[in-house]
């Protein structure tokens, strides 16, 4: 059989069976290739092999190459094994080579090793109060007598010293010795470490930036720090609170410190950029509950110089529809503090109940300190409805309130840490032409909590009372229902509360549902996890509804997706789908 000839091969063909060949020979070549470390093992050989240019050769090296990466290896092992304190190590190398690859085995006794024997630390010029941060920074140094040397542990404490005293106003902090003399002959080493710390200095006053708002709006936005002790914390509350207020998209503070050691007053110069004008958002989802729904929000985020905002928002889905505005007024502290005029319009239609609702509200919010948020105000409702099988019925009530609320949470998509409170106190009163007499407290609850990355726990509670006196003259929006995605899974979306003499639910005056999940990743974006929920509505007696099941997750670019398979103790169905999206807390 004729040879073929490789001439009448096309061009390109010979070209890529070339490179094809080329590359496999060279990967061949490089997986073999391979340098040994025994004796060492862990963050030892790890360092060592950092240091080791011979581990970045492959079979492809020539033999020059090789021997002098040889005998540099030595020294390099030498110099990563003194960085943790091992000054006498006895080094033996085997080097083999085949026709195909090379190797290199290091056999390593790393000898004794080098202790910390003194540990002088010094803070020279120390005043009577020193800040709890930097205090806490010389106590803890990582560092004591009877240690085995490590000199990046000594690097990083000496610079996280300097930096920490720096940070609460200790400009001309520095050291006056800083020393690590190590005696290889008697295993010791000596840390000596005096740090003068100097004045503390203080806050200057603060020029903003010329902005589109008010230059007293600005101030207001963030404490003024003129006279107080410096420190980067307040610094870094200054930016949040500039961030928080949703005025500006880049913000940069610019601490003015002076090189003339006898000036101790520290201005700041604070750069902001203003955000667009106007936001707009739109999206689409669905849910068990609500079916396929369409959402869409615009925001004005300064009608004028006085900082004063406008947003609107709307929504449409298989069984709610909804449109309301709000209006924002800055208070004295604009950033934690501010004014909300508000009204919209809902209509609802669930399983157990039809309402149209108009509400117009006014409150106040504050932030107080550990970031917990209050806010009051009152709350004029229209609403008209009818629940299971009575008459249609309106009632117009005005209603005063209380809450505070609080949360944490971490922000990546599938979160490991997170907490949210809230507790609110409302109540109507015939007193204020309200159509109602009563007294309703509420708090929720929802807690993540993860001991080790790929498991997390979630729980959930909600517990409510209203004091009144008949409880059927309450409207729907007031009265309590539950089942659905996001509280007992397994039921109906507000199908489970008290029932009047049909049969029919018609919501309670009370309200108890808990539940605790596992969740469990198996992949990249998806986790397993099972779930029990529990509660009910209920008017006297309680009868805790119950659910067990499985769900999926999906944590996509948009936020999580989960899909939930639930079992009920009770009701016509032997389970339930559950499908939603969105963040957990």
């Amino acid at each position: 059989m004729p040879s073929p000839d490789l001439r009448r091969t096309p061009c390109w063909l010979r070209t890529r069976t070339a490179l094809f060949v080329c590359l496999i020979t060279l990967l061949c070549a490089s997986a073999h290739a391979k340098v040994v470390l025994e004796g060492i093992d862990g963050e030892l050989a790890n360092n060592v092999l950092s240091h080791m240019t011979l581990d970045e050769q492959d079979c492809s090296a020539p033999d020059w190459r090789i021997r002098r990466e040889r005998r540099e290896a030595v020294k390099e092992i030498h110099t990563a094994l003194q960085a943790f304190g091992y000054y006498s190590p006895e080094v033996q190398q085997e080097y083999t080579r085949d026709e195909s690859c090379w190797l290199v085995t290091y056999r390593i006794d790393r000898g004794k090793r080098t202790k910390i024997r003194e540990l002088d630390l010094q803070i020279l010029e120390r005043p009577e109060q020193i800040h709890h941060e930097l205090q806490s920074v010389i106590d803890d140094t990582g560092i004591q007598p009877g240690m085995g040397l490590n000199h990046s542990r000594y690097d990083r404490f000496k610079l996280r010293l300097l930096e920490t005293a720096r940070n609460w106003g200790y400009w001309q902090a520095n050291y006056e010795r800083a020393e690590l003399a190590v005696y290889p002959k008697d295993y010791a080493a000596d840390v000596h470490l005096h740090l003068h710390l100097g004045p503390r200095y203080v806050f200057g006053a603060t020029h903003f930036e010329t902005t589109k708002l008010h230059e007293k709006l600005v101030a207001r936005l963030t404490p003024s720090l003129e006279g107080q002790a410096y420190s980067n914390e307040l610094v870094q509350d200054m930016y949040a609170d500039l961030r928080r207020s949703g005025y500006f998209g880049q913000i940069l503070v610019t601490p003015q410190v002076s090189d003339d050691p006898n000036q101790l007053i520290v201005p700041l110069d604070v750069a902001l950029s203003m955000d667009s004008k106007h936001s707009f958002g739109a999206g689409l989802g669905y849910s068990t509950d609500q079916g396929f729904r369409a959402r869409g929000d615009y925001q004005n985020r300064y009608i004028n110089r006085r900082g004063h905002k406008l947003r609107f928002d709307a929504l449409y889905a298989q069984t709610e529809s909804a449109f309301s505005g709000t209006y924002t007024i800055p208070g004295r502290r604009a950033s934690k503090e501010w004014y909300e005029l508000g009204g919209g319009i809902s209509e609802e239609e669930t399983s157990s109940y039809t309402t149209r609702l108009i509400t117009t509200s006014a409150r106040s919010i504050k932030t107080l300190p550990y970031d917990w948020l209050l806010n009051y105000g009152v709350n004029l409702r229209n609403e008209r409805y009818l629940i299971a099988s009575d008459d249609i019925q309106n009632k117009h009530l005005v209603v005063p309130g209380i809450g505070v609320s609080w949360s944490d949470r971490d922000e990546r998509p599938r979160q490991l840490y997170g907490l949210r409170f809230e507790a609110g106190l409302t109540g109507s009163s015939n007193y204020w032409k309200s159509d109602v007499d009563y007294l309703q407290l509420y708090t929720r609850s929802k807690s993540i909590v993860s001991f080790y990355p790929q498991g997390r726990f979630i729980s959930r509670l909600e517990a409510a009372n209203t004091l009144i006196e008949d409880f059927t003259e309450l409207p729907p929006s007031v009265r309590f229902f539950t089942g659905g995605d996001s509280s007992v899974r397994g039921y109906d979306y507000e199908s489970i509360g008290s029932t009047n003499e049909e049969g029919e639910v018609i919501g309670g005056r009370r309200l108890l549902v808990a539940s605790v999940e596992y969740d469990h990743s198996i992949l990249n974006n998806w986790s397993l996890s099972v779930f029990a929920d529990a509660g009910d509505a209920f008017d006297d007696s309680l009868d805790l509804k119950r659910s067990v099941g499985v769900g999926v997750r999906w944590y996509s670019p948009v936020g999580p997706f989960r899909i939930d398979l639930a079992f009920p103790d009770q009701g016509d169905n032997d389970y339930r789908f559950h499908v939603s999206v969105g963040a957990d807390i």
